[in-house]
């Protein structure tokens, strides 16, 4: 489900609207991240609680509609995962999924990466593979935002950090 909020973000000015019909009704579908994608086209990454749960695609022409169904999960975890976040790598025609492995202990985020959205290469956990992290041991749900420079400066400033990264 969808719905929109005002300019203020303190209440929902339209009503909650099915966004996508999972084929099986017996199965919950959660945690969905939408990107648009180089075409133009919307991916949404969601999470299927089939055996175990894990990362699924649909595609659509709208933000907020007509999402098609893909067969098979893109993540390569072999237990349980949730949380999708897929981001593009700046100034490359990489993209990478980031996902909340809970089927391990401690938790941790698995990888992938792609450029068609259609194979994705498995890049491992963090700190098992390319992904590497300094500031926490057991993350969970987490997501991805891109910053300038400058703006990172600007925040470091503001937090008493480093003045340079």
């Amino acid at each position: 489900y969808y719905a929109y909020a005002n300019e203020e973000f303190t209440k929902l000015i339209t009503r909650p609207t099915r966004l996508f019909d999972y084929p099986d009704s017996t199965v919950q579908v959660l945690d969905a991240d939408i990107v648009q994608m180089p075409d133009g086209r919307f991916c949404m990454t969601y999470v299927a609680q089939e055996h175990p749960g894990g990362i699924k695609v649909a595609f659509s022409d709208s933000v907020n509609s007509g999402y098609e169904y893909v067969e098979g999960f893109i993540d390569n975890e072999p237990g349980a995962c949730e949380a999708p976040n897929i981001w593009q790598r700046i100034d490359t025609d990489e993209w990478v999924l980031m996902y909340d492995v809970f089927s391990v202990n401690p938790h941790n985020f698995g990888f992938d990466k792609t450029e068609d959205f259609k194979k994705f290469e498995y890049l491992g956990h963090f700190n098992e593979g390319v992904m590497k992290t300094t500031n926490f041991t057991s993350p969970k749900h987490g997501s991805v935002i891109q910053l300038s420079k400058n703006e990172a400066d600007r925040l470091a400033k503001h937090w008493g950090m480093a003045d340079d990264f």
